[in-house]
């Protein structure tokens, strides 16, 4: 502390010191006795108080005798030895002086006791004097310490309060549950793919929940994705058969997809096999939509398919696609059954493997029942990984029938999917959810067989490869091109047909669909199969009336609020207003 000055602290610390030696004059102790009365100098009685100024009083008259005694000696003394004992003794002289008026200071209120005590400790102990004002401490810690403690704590309450708000956005995000009474199940017809619902109002569309036994995963979105469109990176081209390759897509400009999709929908390919004539077509996603790093489309060639042969013959890893979707409502994430039977033909297994790797992904608990039916062990898709799932699950039941295929291994059934090996594979079928996928020449047969199980109707969902008026062994649907169409006839009167997005009028002959004035007009509208059935082309009729010789790709509730296929509208007469 040093406010006394050095007289006072020396003095102090002189005075302790020579009570080490024993008795004092008046009866005083060890240093500690008399250190243990200055510190409780308030404390202490009248009594107490006269000991400690009596013995203050004989170091004062002590110290100046002794001061006396050396100046003299030292002023008469002949030898250096002589000199060194005067200014010892001189030194003992003052302390002993500058101990006793210390303590008579403290006595007296000129200095405090306690302050008087530490800073005759710090003075033995070599210690520098304190480099700031007791009387500044708040709290009992200096100011600097106290502004220290006051930053970390607003450091500490700032995290503390990042942390709570990212746990509340979790727990946002994961409470967000679907809106609406339930799934929907539609039931799609012969030969017709689900139907997506491009404008369709959000309380009109599909609502998938996650599995009822599995947490939200990060892939599958509460509620029916957005389309998107864009160009996707092929990055990795895998090949399954001969004629099957599984093409991995990814966002060339991020580490995740762009969008959600759910297991079962599809995207539509847009590519140019010809120079100035883009072709289009629709294929299932394969991978899971726990995946979100890439999208898988399997794709087999077909020779009647340019879309798929350009696929298969010109693109490489690198090049970009262009892509639109997710579309279709041929999904299953676990909450419309607690089990399923997944039933496919050929590359009709590709709704299925997503259906597949998303149960597996998640965990699923209910029973899984995977029937497929290819041509040959040559073509049977995704065999090694569907062999890996099966020792790996023990509710996931397999069985396939195909031909054997030289130089392959094959001890399963042969021939097409019999009625007989249904029954043996699936308990209580017709108790089951069944999803069935596939040409239209084997759905035809499977429901039929289906049917004499007595698979009620609302437990079968169904979506087709192409129109049942295709070949049995039709692999894929593809866009099928504008038919050419004969300038109308003058007896036929044509309306005229708005865009209300585009604001673009033109004619609409009574012939001519509303997807043909838009490709005469440049209007762009998605499409896929132009028969009525994929539902790719749903648009919002604003105005007028129209005819629709084929409407299963649209669903009743869409018709109910205006919506219209584009590929299928006709005008009545009347002039038309459209969303687009």
């Amino acid at each position: 502390m040093g406010s006394p000055g050095a007289a006072g602290s020396s003095g102090m610390g002189s005075m302790m010191g020579g009570m080490m030696d024993g008795e004092g004059e008046h009866g005083g102790g060890s240093r500690r006795p008399f250190f243990s009365q200055l510190l409780t100098v308030p404390t202490l009685d009248a009594e107490a108080r006269r000991k400690l100024a009596a013995q203050a009083d004989t170091r004062i008259e002590a110290g100046l005798a002794t001061i006396t005694e050396a100046t003299a000696a030292g002023t008469h003394a002949a030898t250096a030895a002589a000199r060194l004992d005067a200014a010892r003794r001189l030194r003992e002289g003052v302390d002993q002086f500058s101990s006793g008026a210390a303590a008579q200071a403290a006595l007296n209120g000129a200095q405090p006791p306690e302050e008087t005590a530490i800073s005759w400790f710090r003075e033995q102990l070599r210690m520098e004097p304190l480099g700031y004002d007791e009387s500044l401490r708040w709290f009992g810690v200096s100011p600097s310490h106290l502004l220290l403690m006051l930053f970390l704590g607003l450091v500490s309450a700032t995290l503390i309060g990042l942390q709570l708000s990212r746990l509340a956005r979790i727990k946002k995000i994961v409470s967000t549950g679907p809106a609406g009474p339930g799934p929907v199940k539609a039931q799609e017809p012969l030969a017709a793919p689900a139907a997506p619902k491009l404008a369709a109002p959000v309380e009109n569309r599909l609502e998938a929940l996650a599995p009822s036994n599995a947490p939200p995963t990060a892939g599958a979105s509460l509620r029916k994705p957005k389309s998107w469109t864009g160009q996707l990176r092929i990055v990795q081209i895998i090949r399954e058969t001969p004629t099957v390759r599984t093409f991995r897509l990814a966002d060339p400009a991020a580490d995740r997809l762009p969008f959600d999709f759910l297991p079962g929908q599809f995207l539509q390919v847009e590519v140019e096999p010809e120079a100035g004539k883009p072709g289009r077509r629709s294929y299932t996603i394969a991978s899971s939509p726990t995946q979100r790093a890439y999208v898988e489309l399997t794709v087999k060639r077909e020779e009647q398919g340019a879309v798929s042969r350009h696929l298969h013959d010109s693109v490489s890893v690198g090049d970009l696609v262009k892509v639109t979707g997710p579309f279709g409502a041929f999904t299953f994430t676990g909450t419309d059954a607690d089990s399923i039977v997944l039933i496919a033909g050929g590359v009709g297994i590709t709704p299925m493997m997503s259906v597949l790797r998303y149960l597996t992904d998640t965990a699923w608990a209910g029973d899984i029942f995977f029937i497929y039916g290819a041509r040959s062990t040559e073509e049977f898709v995704f065999r090694d990984e569907i062999e890996r799932l099966v020792q790996r699950f023990a509710n996931l039941h397999v069985i396939a029938a195909m031909e054997h295929s030289p130089g392959t291994v094959w001890m399963g059934p042969t021939g097409p999917i019999t009625k007989e090996m249904l029954t043996g594979a699936v308990p209580d079928i017709a108790r089951r959810r069944i999803q069935l996928c596939g040409p239209p020449g084997m759905m035809a047969a499977m429901r039929k067989e289906l049917a004499e199980l007595g698979v009620p109707e609302a437990q079968l969902f169904t979506e087709a490869f192409g129109p049942a008026s295709l070949p049995i062994d039709a692999g894929e649907l593809e866009v099928k091109p504008a038919p050419a169409r004969q300038p109308p006839s003058p007896s036929v009167a044509a309306a005229t047909i708005t865009f209300s997005v585009s604001g673009i009028s033109a004619a609409l002959p009574a012939d001519q669909t509303v997807l043909e004035a838009a490709e005469d007009a440049g209007v762009e509208i998605p499409y896929a199969c132009r028969v009525g059935e994929c539902g790719v082309c749903v648009i919002k009729l604003l105005a007028g009336d129209v005819t629709m010789d084929v409407e299963s790709g649209l669903a009743a509730s869409d018709k109910a609020n205006g919506y219209i296929l584009a590929c299928q509208a006709k005008s009545t007469g009347q002039p038309l207003v459209v969303e687009a």
